[in-house]
């Protein structure tokens, strides 16, 4: 019975962990754009030289990289200040729940390492319990990997999820990509 707890209170950690990962990466993007799409429309209401200006410089910022906003690379994002007090705050409230996080970026994957810290909780786990928890989060880590495009300048981006035993063995993992409905969003919102 004790396990059955154990296991339960795990997998809302990392539903909770990714739901807040989801709304942290999200949010940010979504005034910014919201703020493009209110200054776009003010200058469409002025006069033409002022929306021609204006067109000019978005032109220019576009050929810049460093002003666009995007990372370079899913690696310089996980490496960004923001991102790593948004995964302290994240790992300091899975203390004690005998499971630790760790992010990390290859080529153009974002990969969550979930690892079950104590060993008894871990040789208790059920694969197929973990696969089930996969199958829930689905839609979020999808929607995950619809975003980064929005942030990183990285092309068909893949969410990877991995949970692991305490000595590192892979317990499951499954890879999430955009939903069409994810990147077709994504692609509107880096439009604007």
């Amino acid at each position: 019975m004790k396990n059955k707890i154990r296991k339960m209170l795990l997998l809302i950690c990392a539903m909770m962990l990714a739901f807040a990962l989801t709304a942290c990466g999200g949010s940010g993007n979504d005034s910014d754009t919201a703020d493009d799409t209110q200054t776009e429309d003010n200058s469409a209401a002025g006069d033409d030289t002022a929306a021609d200006d204006d067109a000019a410089a978005d032109d220019t910022s576009e050929d810049d990289g460093a002003v666009t906003g995007k990372y370079a690379s899913i690696q310089e994002f996980i490496e960004s200040d923001m991102m790593q007090e948004q995964l302290a705050t994240q790992m300091s409230s899975l203390e004690g729940s005998g499971m630790s996080m760790e992010l990390s970026a290859e080529d153009n994957k974002l990969i969550y390492s979930f690892k079950i810290d104590d060993p008894d909780l871990s040789a208790a786990m059920d694969a197929s319990a973990l696969e089930s928890s996969l199958d829930s989060q689905a839609s979020t880590f999808e929607s995950v990997a619809g975003v980064l495009p929005a942030a990183i300048d990285v092309e068909n981006p893949v969410v990877v999820v991995r949970y692991l035993d305490s000595d590192g063995n892979e317990l499951a993992s499954r890879e999430f990509a955009a939903s069409d409905d994810t990147a077709d969003d994504a692609a509107a919102d880096t439009a604007e």
